[in-house]
């Protein structure tokens, strides 16, 4: 049997090889797609954390809490981390993030001193830009962080208050002088293996695996083709088993399908400077996700009837699953409906794999990698045998 398959796996490769629209859709679409999604939003998914935030203040409060977080503000600019703007108005601040000249901008509201001596619910509204996460997180944090160094501040002050060590008159004074007091916020830089792929990386990742669901998934089609063609008829009517014909077609597929993917992984690295990680690992978790990709792919089109039915099914379901994913638009980890419904798919878990490869994660990267391959596995082998109906006579 084994001669057999290797006999109808090297006919297919030939095929493939033959056919042009192979270098096209398995290595020239994902790695020039790669290098533009990374151009046009690569920075804005990994940002860059050498150049300092540039953040605007409006300030419609003037109290004492509202200067002593503009002085955290200008001790963390006198580190060099922001660059710090006051604004007018909020309309001005708000402009100025929607036009791309800051990362975030802080608007002060007007009562929040008082309201903060007087207990009541009061915040510091941080505006983002869309196209700097990172730098609207970091912003973020840093009004969270003062507000809760204030609410200690108040509660101790407040406490002082009702204990007869300061009277009610000298309580704004107290909350103030603690809140001018509070331990300046200051950036660190550590160097760690991240888990999170570089932006280049990601992109010929996910985009690379998007068209490997239609390179490895051919070996179903093939057949439907070869079925209307009449070419089937004659290679079912020599010694061949059936399953051979399956066996080798979809090892032609396989094959193909991991070698685009190292092929990409190489190429990007040299011309895009994407970063994969240990080769070993990284390169189980390529097959890996082939593998899950071809099991998926011949799933699908072991439903089909005709060869055209099977390309327009495997290419919803490869959209969907790639939306899903998060391949085009990287979907953050959290607790919404979205994060969980990813790792339905095979792209996420493959991404996740090359993730704990950068960060050393081995562990981490083997169960995605056994992951993926319960996927084409089990996918794989329940579509083989719908397939098996294609080869009857």
């Amino acid at each position: 049997m084994l001669p057999a398959v290797l006999l109808i796996a090297r006919k297919e490769l030939a095929q493939r090889l033959r056919d042009r629209s192979f270098f096209i859709i398995g290595l020239a679409a994902p790695l020039a797609l790669a290098f533009v999604f990374n151009l046009i939003i690569g920075g804005a998914i990994q940002g860059n954390l050498d150049e300092p935030f540039d953040y605007g203040l409006h300030d419609a409060d003037g109290g004492a809490i509202a200067e002593a977080f503009a002085g955290q503000l200008a001790a963390i600019e006198g580190n060099g981390d922001i660059v710090l703007t006051r604004y007018d108005t909020p309309e001005a601040a708000e402009q100025a993030v929607e036009d791309g000249d800051l990362d975030a901008a802080f608007l002060v509201p007007s009562a929040l001193s008082v309201s903060v001596m007087m207990g009541q619910p009061a915040a510091i509204a941080v505006v983002g830009n869309i196209d700097s996460g990172i730098g609207t997180a970091v912003a973020r944090a840093i009004a969270e962080g003062f507000g809760r160094g204030v609410a200690t501040a108040t509660l101790g002050a407040r406490t002082a208050a009702e204990v007869g060590a300061i009277t009610l008159d000298q309580l704004p004074d107290a909350a103030a002088a603690a809140g001018e007091m509070l331990p300046p916020i200051t950036f660190t830089t550590t160097e760690i293996r991240s888990r999170q792929l570089p932006a280049a990386t990601f992109f010929v990742a996910g985009l690379g695996l998007f068209f490997m669901f239609f390179v490895a998934g051919l070996a179903a089609t093939s057949l439907l083709e070869e079925r209307g063609l009449g070419t089937l008829g004659r290679l079912l009517s020599t010694p061949i088993p059936p399953a051979s014909i399956i066996a080798g077609k979809t090892l032609a597929n396989v094959g193909l399908g991991i070698l685009a993917m190292v092929v990409l992984a190489v190429l990007s690295s040299v011309l895009m400077g994407a970063e994969w990680g240990n080769p070993v690992l990284a390169f189980l978790v390529i097959a890996a996700a082939v593998i899950a990709a071809a099991g998926v792919m011949t799933l699908v089109g072991g439903l089909a009837r005709t060869a055209e039915q099977a390309g327009n099914l495997q290419s919803i379901v490869a959209i969907t699953l790639a939306m899903l994913g998060g391949t085009f638009v990287p979907i953050t980890a959290g607790e919404g409906l979205m994060a969980q419904l990813r790792f339905l798919t095979p792209n996420a878990w493959y991404v996740r794999g090359l993730g704990d490869v950068g960060g050393g994660a081995t562990g981490s990267a083997l169960l995605a990698v056994a992951i993926l391959l319960v996927i084409g596995v089990v996918t794989g082998a329940i579509g083989l045998a719908r397939v098996q109906r294609t080869l009857k006579p």
